[in-house]
């Protein structure tokens, strides 16, 4: 009997820090879009969560970890998406949901490609997701290649490149102005993409 309201305390504790969790989160990423990684600072992500600079360090080291927890939740929907979308037109899914990442998420996204710069935690977290999308998309190629669907090249490199420029024209584009032209940015990327996407 005496269980219940201890549980129901822990429950409420956990509630707690995880809500708590969520608000420094969402700080940093509002933060982020007006402004670069390296004029971030705990005190202002924690003045816009509304909490106090104590609880920053209850939940994270520093704002390296913050950067990583949203970068991780964006590209694991990105990796989801590239894995589960083989068959007629996936290329264009995959761009699609790219677009709505850097147009959403803009601001957190210039803020790792900038931190990987000076951060080595960073830089090594943001090389793994990079060269993870490029395995995949690889494989994906290779596939095209066997079935005589793509002329026969190094995949690897094929999707390497693809990769580097979806992400630099992205940044340039919907990082810098999330109101840009989605589908035009779409296009641009599909006419690229070419005898990759025509081969689906």
């Amino acid at each position: 009997m005496s269980s219940r309201p201890a549980r129901a305390r822990r429950d409420a504790a956990r509630t707690r820090r995880e809500a708590a969790r969520e608000r420094i989160l969402g700080a940093a990423e509002r933060l982020l879009r007006d402004r670069p990684y390296r004029e971030l600072s705990v005190e202002e992500v924690m003045e816009e969560a509304g909490l106090s600079r104590t609880i920053f360090y209850r939940h994270f080291d520093g704002l390296p970890e913050v950067v990583l927890s949203l970068f991780d939740t964006i590209t694991q929907g990105l990796m989801a998406e590239v894995v589960g979308a083989p068959g007629s037109g996936a290329t264009r899914r995959i761009l699609e949901a790219a677009v709505d990442a850097y147009a959403e998420h803009g601001g957190l996204l210039r803020a790792v490609d900038e931190a990987a710069r000076h951060d080595a935690d960073i830089e090594t977290a943001y090389r793994a997701v990079v060269d993870g999308f490029t395995t995949v998309i690889a494989g994906q190629i290779e596939e095209g290649m066997a079935a005589g669907r793509i002329r026969p090249g190094n995949a690897h490199e094929l999707a390497r490149a693809l990769n580097l420029m979806n992400g630099n024209y992205l940044l340039e584009t919907l990082g810098r102005d999330p109101g840009f032209d989605r589908a035009l940015a779409v296009d641009t990327l599909m006419a690229v993409w070419g005898p990759v996407a025509s081969a689906e």
